[in-house]
Order: C-alpha cells, then structure tokens, then sequence
C-alpha cells in the first residue's frame, strides 16, 4: 500500500514541480502557500504541532491557529521554490533576496581554520543557509534525514548535493 501511495505523490509533486517551472516563482510560492494551508494538515498530525506549541507556552487557541496556517504556508513555499533553488545560487536576482546578517563573522570562520557546528531550523527555506555558507567558501556538510518516499528522494537528494551543498550526510539511526 505505502508503495502505491509514494508512486501517486510522486506523480502528483513531478506534475506541480513542472508547473512551477512553467508559471515562475512569485506565482508558484503563492499556489504553494495555499497547497500547504490545504494538504499539509492532511498529511501531517495537527495534534503533534499543538502539543509542541503548548510546549512552547503558546496556548491560546487564535494564536495556535495562526502559527499552524502560517507553518503550512511556509512549507507549502519551500515546496514550490525547490524548482528555482538553482537561481538563489546563481542569479543576483535571486540571491540578492537572501539577507545575510554577519558575513563577517563567516569570514572570520573561514579564515581561522577551526571546526564549527551551525545550527539551523525549518525557518523559511531553510536550505539556504547550507548553500550560502559553501559559497562564501566554508567546506561544509549538511546533515539531513531522507524522505520516506523512496521515489521522491534521489530527486531532492540530487537537488541539495547540485545547488545547496555538495557534501551531504544521511541521518541514520
């Protein structure tokens, strides 16, 4: 059964990454935005995210709701700019939408040679970070837990490994 269900998100997600490719990128973060609003709690536990925000301190029901239909929003927007990943590397257009706060800090790191851990979080397209910091010249791996579906995969694992960061490293268990 999980077999039938990763072949039909395949080809659903295949048909919506051809359409984004089609349509350009402000239209397609904005269709992703309401595809995440809309599917996103279809295929995710609504119960997990609540506890987390009452985890968090945040237990008003207004306030739970908001931060939810923002969340799936914003996923629904990584979905959709995965197709124009390639541009935030290679177009002013694109990267200059990027705002990098303490390149300088970045240099420092660079220059000094030493080990260091960056710490990241699904914030906006989070997948960012790793690629701007391997084009600032930082030799870095970017450590990442594969997708369930088997079919989707080796499509976003060529897609971090060609545009985000070469080096990659597999969450295992």
């Amino acid at each position: 059964m999980k077999t039938f269900r990763y072949i039909f998100e395949y080809i659903i997600i295949s048909g919506f990454f051809i359409l984004f490719k089609f349509i350009g990128y402000e239209k397609s973060s904005n269709i992703g935005a309401k595809i995440g609003k809309i599917f996103g709690p279809i295929f995710r536990s609504k119960d997990i995210v609540i506890k987390n925000l009452n985890y968090a301190g945040i237990q008003n029901a207004n306030d739970q709701k908001k931060i939810v239909e923002e969340m799936w929003e914003n996923y629904g927007r990584i979905f959709a700019e995965y197709m124009f990943i390639e541009k935030f590397r290679t177009s002013p257009k694109f990267s200059n939408q990027i705002i990098i706060e303490n390149q300088d800090e970045l240099e420092k790191i660079k220059s000094s040679n030493k080990p260091v851990i960056f710490v990241s979080g699904h914030f906006n397209n989070f997948e960012l970070m790793a690629m701007h910091l391997e084009k600032s010249g930082i030799d870095v791996a970017a450590v990442y837990r594969p997708l369930n579906n088997s079919f989707l995969n080796p499509i976003m694992e060529k897609i971090r490994r060609k545009y985000i960061c070469k080096k990659q490293i597999k969450k295992g268990i």
